[in-house]
């Protein structure tokens, strides 16, 4: 699942189709550790143990666990997971990556939620994008999450994303609930699409049928706004799960073309769904593989 990149510059510009990036986290199914900290190689964490090595995994033979901990007299200590580690802000990344996702499984205790955040920055450490996602309910089994990435439109590319995980008590009264714990695995980076603005003033708000559909795994999305409006342009699955934020900006009145990149979804039916202004449409998509 993913939410995909878009870059925006002004009107009758030309906005571009950026090739997928195949880079993930470093790291990024916690296979490697380091027996000197017990910490996940390129990753860091809080310094006590409340993120361990697990042999309960999704993919490959190791996961990490994140739990609260008891730190003496009752009192929790939530677990922090980091991609970072000595000499490094971040892993290195090149592109606007649409989301960020992954594999959970979590068994929270009390208001205790699962706290997945991704900060985008550019070489000088500046934000350039982000996205977070709370999780709450509890799942024994292997559930994928998708964190969707947005953009500060006119920035460059990242250099550096910043993964963090956490749990959480979310009414604020205390750090956590000890006991509450969650494991994670096998991180993903989402795909990337650009957006074509086609000379030309349109009339009306419209939304086209994609074209290839079905398609696999890329597709064109065309759409018109009269006048100048806030668009958003989101990808839904059958189940109504939001897995791409194609456009999410101010745009001048136009023709516009999305090249929507589904690498990392599965075969199936999707939905498109504009909304500006007043105007919403909605197209159904097929992606066979």
């Amino acid at each position: 699942m993913k939410i995909v990149k878009y870059i925006y510059s002004s009107f009758v510009a030309v906005f571009f189709l950026t090739t997928f990036n195949s880079a993930q986290p470093l790291n990024n199914s916690f296979e490697n550790w380091d027996p000197a900290t017990g910490m996940p190689v390129e990753w860091f964490s809080s310094g006590v143990p409340s993120v361990e090595q697990t042999s309960t995994a999704y993919d490959g033979s190791s996961a990490a666990k994140l739990e609260v901990i008891d730190i003496g007299g009752g009192f929790p200590f939530p677990p922090f997971l980091f991609s970072t580690g000595p000499g490094q802000i971040g892993h290195p990344v090149s592109e606007k990556y649409g989301s960020l996702n992954g594999y959970y499984q979590f068994s929270p205790l009390g208001n205790d939620q699962l706290f997945v955040i991704v900060s985008m920055l550019a070489g000088d450490s500046s934000g350039v994008g982000a996205g977070a996602s709370l999780i709450s309910a509890p799942t024994g089994t292997w559930t994928q999450f998708s964190v969707p990435i947005t953009y500060i439109p006119n920035t460059p590319n990242p250099s550096f994303a910043l993964i963090e995980f956490t749990i959480l008590d979310t009414s604020g009264v205390i750090l956590g609930t000890i006991g509450s714990s969650a494991i994670v695995d096998y991180l993903t980076y989402g795909a990337v699409v650009g957006v074509e603005n086609i000379a030309g003033l349109p009339q009306d708000y419209s939304l086209s049928q994609n074209y290839p559909n079905p398609f696999n795994p890329s597709t064109n999305i065309e759409y018109s706004i009269p006048s100048e409006s806030f668009v958003e342009l989101k990808v839904f699955d059958v189940l109504g799960n939001q897995v791409a934020s194609v456009v999410n900006e101010q745009q001048q009145a136009g023709f516009y073309r999305a090249d929507f990149t589904a690498d990392n979804l599965p075969s199936g039916i999707y939905f498109a769904r504009i909304t500006a202004n007043e105007f919403t449409k909605v197209v159904k998509m097929t992606l066979l593989k």
